[in-house]
């Protein structure tokens, strides 16, 4: 397995440790944690950090105050791979994540003719320059800082490894499907205003 899942690439790293089956290895995975950073718009971060705003102003005490967008995205990925283990299809989630691998990574490409020799042309498929506008929105970024469990990344590694055959060749990491569950939401929230059931869920997780 060549191809990295995620910056840390651990299922690569465990698959090639020799002592992988050790106490020590075992207890180091399900212990130890690791910062993971995510790169998202500008946008969404502000929209995060106003959903919780509106979260807090209706539910006040019943909201944390460390809860913050970092938490929030932390949330909805644990919430999306729990849907997974009980059992939505390979099929299904591969076309959700190529879809928004589509929609929030995918880089404009055109198909060019390319000279090979003075006779000879050849179709290649190149990215597309950005106008100066879209050169200005890209440089508006949030930085996402997270602390999670060496095992809940890996569960995401594993996830992406077992729905290659899936992808048709799109390569998505655990940075990317964290993020595009997260742009989701606050595609939904935008698009849809604030849900009084979404909130109430998440009032309702914050309890458990």
């Amino acid at each position: 397995m060549k191809k990295s899942l995620s910056s840390f690439n651990l299922l690569q790293g465990k698959l090639g440790n020799e002592n992988s089956q050790s106490k020590g290895f075992l207890h180091s995975l399900f212990t130890e944690r690791k910062y993971i950073t995510l790169k998202i718009p500008y946008y969404a971060y502000l929209r995060g950090k106003i959903f919780i705003e509106d979260l807090r102003d209706n539910y006040e005490e019943d909201v944390p105050y460390q809860f913050d967008v970092a938490f929030l995205i932390h949330m909805l990925y644990t919430d999306f791979m729990d849907q997974v283990k009980k059992g939505v299809k390979n099929e299904e989630v591969a076309a959700y994540l190529k879809k928004g691998k589509t929609k929030y990574f995918k880089k404009k490409e055109k198909r060019v003719l390319k000279p090979i020799t003075n006779y000879i042309l050849k179709l290649e498929t190149v990215e597309e320059p950005e106008t100066e506008l879209e050169s200005k929105r890209e440089e508006k970024s949030a930085y996402i800082e997270m602390r999670m469990k060496e095992k809940v990344i890996l569960r995401g590694e594993v996830l992406l490894f077992d729905l290659e055959p899936y992808l048709s060749g799109v390569s998505v990491s655990v940075e990317e499907l964290i993020s595009i569950i997260y742009l989701d939401f606050i595609s939904s929230t935008a698009q849809q205003g604030n849900s009084t059931k979404i909130q109430s869920s998440i009032v309702q997780s914050l309890k458990n």
